[in-house]
């Protein structure tokens, strides 16, 4: 049932349009104003579906009406009722806030059809895509792990942190591979490839939600897997275009509210992309040797420099950290010109015995250090989510 709100600008006026919607079973018409403020108040306490406003009402007029609603009430479907259609008209009433424009004089068919065509407040409201946008603990965050180099314990920290968030928070969370060769995501998770990236770059100009989900796959976590590659054939980056990856991305981030992406060293187009598009870039490093800091430090100036990311959004992340490291933070900071984040210890012990269980860390060890270490890293992930605007006290 859509429930409808009218107005009327003189006495009696909104007769005939009550007896057109009436005579339609799925209109109910629950109330009638006689000026702008009084529409307005309605819209904003009964929350019709749809209001059909008149253009020249007395207290405030339509446009009037239609901007108030539109911000109190934006859920509220508003249909400006005009004398005289005119294009100067329509383009006040879509800056006011207008769902759509109507003749006074419409005959049944296009005022049902109109009526029907706004009232998607129901519609809109049910959608996850609303929440997304309205609710701040619902907004799709994207995280990004890279390092200069591979052997730093980047992929072991992106399935671990990945298994982590998906314990807060069930059911939300995918780690995508983005390796297109030698990707090693499923194996450390010991959960069988449904498919991978590259499985579904071949179809990437019909990429859809129910395709993606079908290459999957699920750890016993909740934890939501794409694999990089099943196969071991060589595979040209150019396969992972710019626009796959776009729409990939797109797909998995509105139906996943943590996204986190475990990038290979290699940069190209594709990768690049996904950087602009993180909330957060976790660069993964070490203090062992001279050539990895240097290596990162050419990876933050690609990323900050080229404007693919803000500094702000990068956080660096030390792995295996020890009192055995040849390097110092203090090098690392003044070699990078970036302050260290994150300093996660050199626990071997409890990541390999976790990983010859077949089981993250975060879960075989939930009181090791590299597993506290870890819970700071979420922990600043999950702060760094937009909260709800306060309202300025009247």
């Amino acid at each position: 049932m859509i429930r409808v709100v009218l107005t009327e600008s003189e006495p009696g006026i909104a007769q005939g349009l009550k007896s057109l919607l009436t005579a339609a079973d799925q209109i109910d018409i629950i109330g009638l104003a006689q000026d702008g403020l009084e529409a307005a108040q309605m819209a904003t306490l009964m929350r019709p579906d749809v209001l059909l406003v008149h253009e020249d009402l007395p207290a405030a007029d339509g446009y009037e009406v239609c901007r108030l609603v539109n911000l109190a009430a934006p859920e509220v479907g508003c249909v400006l009722l005009i004398r005289e259609n005119h294009p100067l008209l329509a383009e006040k009433a879509m800056l006011a806030g207008a769902n759509a424009l109507l003749p006074l004089d419409a005959d049944a068919k296009k005022l049902l059809e109109t009526v029907n065509t706004c009232a998607f407040s129901q519609s809109v409201l049910a959608n996850p895509a609303y929440a997304a946008v309205t609710d701040p603990t619902k907004m799709p965050v994207t995280v990004g792990l890279i390092s200069a180099k591979d052997g730093v314990g980047k992929t072991t920290l992106a399935v671990n942190l990945s298994v982590l968030f998906a314990s807060r928070f069930p059911d939300s969370v995918v780690l995508a591979d983005m390796y297109a060769q030698l990707g090693d995501v499923s194996l450390v998770l010991n959960v069988p490839p449904q498919g991978s990236l590259v499985d579904l770059a071949a179809y990437a100009n019909e990429l859809d939600s129910e395709l993606v989900e079908t290459h999957l796959s699920t750890h016993h976590s909740g934890l939501k897997v794409l694999s990089g590659s099943t196969t071991p054939k060589p595979v040209g980056l150019e396969v992972l275009s710019v626009p796959y990856v776009a729409s990939l991305l797109g797909i998995l981030r509105r139906h996943y509210r943590f996204c986190f992406c475990d990038l290979p060293p290699t940069l190209w187009n594709g990768s690049l992309y996904v950087l602009s598009r993180c909330q957060t870039i976790l660069v993964i490093t070490n203090l062992f040797e001279l050539t990895t800091i240097r290596d990162t430090n050419s990876l933050l100036r690609i990323i900050i420099d080229g404007g693919y990311a803000s500094a702000d959004s990068i956080k660096l992340v030390v792995n295996r950290a020890s009192s055995k490291d040849r390097f110092t933070v203090a090098d690392l900071e003044e070699a990078t010109g970036t302050k260290v984040d994150f300093l996660l210890p050199n626990d071997t012990e409890n990541v390999i015995t976790a990983a010859n269980r077949g089981e993250p860390f975060v879960l075989d060890r939930p009181r090791a250090p590299i597993t506290r270490g870890l819970g700071e890293v979420a922990d600043c992930i999950i702060n760094s989510v937009p909260q709800p605007a306060q309202k300025k006290a009247a």
